[in-house]
C-alpha cells in the first residue's frame, strides 16, 4: 500500500476543500493509498487528507436511498458537493462515480509541489510531502535514487 495517492483537481479543488468531498470517475486502476493530496495548479499541495468514507454513486440519479447510512452531516456534504459540481464542472465523465467523504489530517504549510505538470494520479511517500522541500518527487521517482 503506497503512504499517499495525488489527484490533480484545480478545477474542483475549491469544491472538495468546501465540501471535504472529491469524485472521479469509476473504475479506475488506482492502487491503494493510506492518504491522499489533492494537486492545484503548477502542482501545488496545500494539505493531506485521511478518508472518512468511499462510496459508488451515479451522480445523476437520486442519491438519497444510496447514502441513508451515512450519517446527516455526511449526506449533507455529499449532497452539497454534488449540486454545486452539477452546475460547475459536472459530471460527464462517466454514469458511475467514486466519492471520497474527506477529513484533513495534515496541513502542508510549506505547499510543496511537483517539479513538473503531471496529468494524472500519482503516489508519494507521506515524509518525502512532509519533508518541507519546495519540490517532491514521486514514488517511483524516489526509489531510482
Amino acid at each position: 500500500m503506497h503512504d499517499v495517492i495525488s489527484f490533480p483537481a484545480a478545477p474542483t479543488q475549491s469544491l472538495i476543500e468546501r465540501y471535504l468531498v472529491h469524485a472521479h470517475p469509476y473504475p479506475r486502476s488506482y492502487q491503494p493509498a493510506k492518504l491522499i493530496a489533492l494537486r492545484r495548479e503548477q502542482g501545488v499541495m496545500n494539505r493531506l487528507y485521511r478518508t472518512e468514507r468511499e462510496l459508488i454513486l451515479r451522480p445523476r440519479e437520486l442519491i438519497a436511498p444510496q447514502v441513508q447510512r451515512l450519517s446527516m452531516k455526511q449526506q449533507e456534504r455529499l449532497s452539497r458537493y454534488i449540486e454545486a459540481r452539477r452546475s460547475s464542472f459536472g459530471f460527464d465523465e462517466a454514469e458511475t462515480y467514486k466519492f471520497y467523504l474527506l477529513e484533513v489530517a495534515y496541513e502542508l504549510r510549506h505547499l510543496p509541489r511537483t517539479s513538473q505538470p503531471i496529468r494524472s494520479h500519482t503516489y508519494y511517500q507521506l515524509e518525502e510531502l512532509l519533508s518541507g522541500k519546495p519540490f517532491v518527487l514521486h514514488a517511483t521517482a524516489c526509489s531510482r535514487q
